[in-house]
């Protein structure tokens, strides 16, 4: 079969076919099949890679436009889940520069994680030698982020980045601040939270693939999700995003149904909305949104029931 991998050499961009056999596909991991490559083939080739053991994040790629941590996938589960096919196509992670080949800079992303100060500072009661005590909902509560190697691949599938990054920080970067504003020995969760409010926090777009495609099986929407449920605890509600939750929290509350006019004025305001006629009028058209919802909705059928469920959410919140 051949294997495409996209190249880079500082000028042009490519593809190069490498011929194996299928037997020198089979058995082996995408990074030892790389590696086999680089050994038999193109010693040329430039790629990433340290631990083999799915610790150091080093070997993220892509295959058919997804991605994959090289040295945990094995060739013979991405031939079943590509039905046996004539080729594969290897590629460097999306939404990074690329330096050579496979290899991107990670230069960027890290100043990213320097943004939200990822070290805790201890509480002054953790500070004496007994050290800082926590009980086990409290570890459980952050020990599932504890285990992001920042191999990349969320920020690989991320529309949000690959739509506009010029506003928004990779997925591992908010779960390394969930992490450390929800650690119960932090002194300071605004530390975290604010700049993660300041570079994007509400600009998620909530399409779950950094979810779906973490060797870890952490979900940084839910990271991202929870930091913005401390930030509205905390008041911290200035700007669009958090006004449009609590418009989309009362659409619910009144009726059970989302208004979409309603929605969009207490979001961004009447005057913000005036230069989104055509945006509406586009709407309108494709049957999205009715212009006699600006009269208000009818109750969905089982409101009252919704209406329970959220009030008992906020209690359980509470307690």
């Amino acid at each position: 079969m051949k294997i495409l991998i996209d190249r880079f050499n500082g000028v042009d961009k490519f593809v190069q076919a490498y011929d194996l056999s299928i037997d020198e596909v089979k058995g082996k991991t995408l990074l030892a099949l790389l590696q086999h490559i680089k050994r038999t083939q193109d010693i040329s080739l430039n790629f990433t890679s340290a631990c083999r053991m799915a610790i150091c994040g080093a070997c993220g790629v892509r295959v058919n436009g997804h991605s994959y941590l090289a040295c945990d996938t094995k060739m013979d589960d991405l031939l079943i889940e590509y039905d046996n096919p004539e080729s594969l196509k290897i590629s460097p992670l999306a939404n990074f520069k690329v330096l050579s080949d496979l290899v991107v800079d990670w230069e960027p992303s890290i100043e990213n994680l320097r943004k939200i100060k990822p070290t805790i500072t201890p509480k002054e009661a953790f500070s004496d030698k007994k050290g800082c005590v926590q009980t086990q909902a409290e570890v459980d509560a952050i020990k599932k982020q504890w285990d992001c190697i920042l191999c990349g691949c969320c920020a690989s599938e991320c529309n949000k980045l690959e739509a506009d990054s010029s506003d928004y920080m990779e997925p591992f970067v908010f779960t390394h601040a969930f992490r450390a504003a929800y650690d119960s020995r932090s002194k300071d969760a605004l530390k975290h939270l604010k700049p993660s409010i300041a570079n994007g926090l509400w600009m998620c777009v909530h399409c779950q693939e950094c979810a779906d495609r973490c060797p870890k099986g952490i979900s940084a929407a839910d990271d991202i999700a929870m930091l913005r449920v401390m930030a509205m605890k905390k008041g911290l509600k200035d700007g669009t995003g958090p006004a449009h939750a609590e418009a989309f929290l009362k659409d619910l509350e009144d009726t059970g149904r989302l208004n979409e006019i309603y929605l969009a004025l207490r979001s961004e305001g009447v005057l913000a909305n005036t230069t989104k006629i055509d945006i509406a009028y586009n709407l309108m058209k494709a049957g999205k949104m009715n212009p006699l919802h600006i009269f208000g909705d009818e109750e969905i059928e089982g409101h009252e029931d919704l209406v329970k469920m959220i009030e008992a959410a906020r209690a359980a919140n509470k307690e």
